[in-house]
């Protein structure tokens, strides 16, 4: 009963914070004195991350080979089934995929917390 609660609570706070956020604020929900942020990993299809295009980067189509940056959805641009969908074509993959990467020029200083889709600020991931 008690795990039931915490994921009916974790959901409706997912929710609450993926509805009120906007383009300028943090991708948060505030919950008694400490923030938390929500962020997915983005995808890319298997056409889109076939061979050696995964090493690219989804923001500008850079090489990053090994030294890419992680790329992340904000809650809003993840919420549902959005954080299925490839990065690159919109297609839906699942729950597989290939993880996507932006390279040091795009993520630069704080720019690598910013979501990949609507470049919203969700803090570190």
């Amino acid at each position: 009963m008690k795990h039931n609660l915490i994921l009916v609570s974790s959901v409706l706070l997912f929710a609450l914070c993926a509805g009120v956020a906007d383009a300028h604020e943090p991708c948060r929900c505030e919950s008694g004195d400490h923030t938390t942020f929500f962020s997915a990993r983005a995808m890319l299809c298997s056409s889109c991350g076939f061979g050696s295009k995964k090493d690219n980067c989804v923001l500008c189509g850079k090489w990053v080979a090994n030294n890419g940056v992680r790329a992340s959805l904000c809650g809003s641009c993840a919420f549902g089934s959005k954080k299925d969908d490839c990065i690159r074509c919109g297609k839906w993959i699942g729950s597989g995929g290939i993880p996507a990467s932006i390279c040091s020029s795009c993520g630069f200083g704080s720019k690598k917390d910013n979501c990949v889709r609507c470049g919203k600020w969700i803090g570190s991931p």
